[in-house]
C-alpha cells in the first residue's frame, strides 16, 4: 500500500464530499477529525499509517499540523474543493474503502462533534499537550474499536440467525404440538431423559 500525504487524504475527502456522503460543510476543524480518524483505522487494519505527516495532540483535540497551515486562513469557514484532479489511481481499493467507510460513520458529525468526541478517547487523553500522538497509542485504541466492532456484528448475526430459527418453529405445527404437550407434561410433573426424549423425535 502506499503512503499518502496528508494533503492527498484531505483532497480526497474534499472532492469525494457529496459521494461520501458527509453532512454539512468540512471545516478545517472536521477536516482534522476525519484525517486522525483515516489514520487511525489505517493503522488497525491496514497495519501501516495512512500518510507521513504526524498528529498533535492539540488544546481542541487532535490536529495534523501540515493541514492546520494550510487551511488556517479559512478559519471555520467551508474548505473549498481542490484546485487539482484527484488522480484516484493513488488510492488502492482498501484505502478508498477505509475514506468511505470513516466518511459513513463520522462525516454526519459536526466539527464541535469531532471535537468532543476525540477529546474523550485515549489517544488524545493520554498524550501531553502539544506532543505528537503516536501511532502505538492510535493503534492499541483503534485495533480495540476494530475488534469490538467485529464481536458487535457476530452477535447481531447470531441475534438475527436465532430470530429466523424462531420464526421459522412458531411456524411448525410439529413443534408447536410437541412444545404444547412438553409444556403439560411438565405442568403434570412428568419428565424425560434425553433417550426416551430422542426415541420420541425418531418416530416423528
Amino acid at each position: 500500500m502506499a503512503i499518502l500525504g496528508a494533503s492527498d487524504v484531505a483532497d480526497y475527502f474534499l472532492a469525494m464530499q457529496n459521494a461520501l456522503g458527509t453532512s454539512g460543510p468540512i471545516n478545517n476543524m472536521k477536516m482534522q477529525k476525519l484525517c486522525y480518524y483515516a489514520q487511525g483505522f489505517a493503522l488497525a487494519k491496514l497495519q501501516q499509517p495512512l500518510f507521513f505527516d504526524h498528529i498533535e495532540a492539540w488544546q481542541h483535540g487532535p490536529v495534523v499540523p501540515s493541514l492546520w497551515n494550510k487551511y488556517k486562513d479559512f478559519g471555520y469557514k467551508p474548505l473549498p474543493a481542490p484546485d487539482r484532479t484527484i488522480d484516484h489511481k493513488g488510492f488502492s481499493w482498501e484505502i478508498r474503502g477505509l475514506l468511505h467507510e470513516v466518511a459513513h460513520s463520522y462525516g454526519h458529525l459536526s466539527d464541535w462533534e469531532l471535537r468532543n468526541k476525540t477529546r474523550m478517547e485515549s489517544p488524545w487523553l493520554d498524550t501531553p499537550d502539544g506532543a505528537a500522538i503516536t501511532h502505538q497509542r492510535m493503534r492499541n485504541f483503534f485495533g480495540a474499536l476494530v475488534e469490538e466492532n467485529a464481536q458487535s456484528r457476530q452477535r447481531d448475526a447470531r441475534g438475527t440467525i436465532g430470530q429466523e430459527l424462531v420464526a421459522q418453529m412458531m411456524n411448525d405445527p410439529v413443534f408447536m404440538e410437541m412444545t404444547r404437550q412438553g409444556l403439560e407434561d411438565l405442568d403434570a410433573g412428568r419428565y424425560y431423559t434425553l433417550e426416551e426424549v430422542r426415541r420420541e423425535l425418531d418416530d416423528i
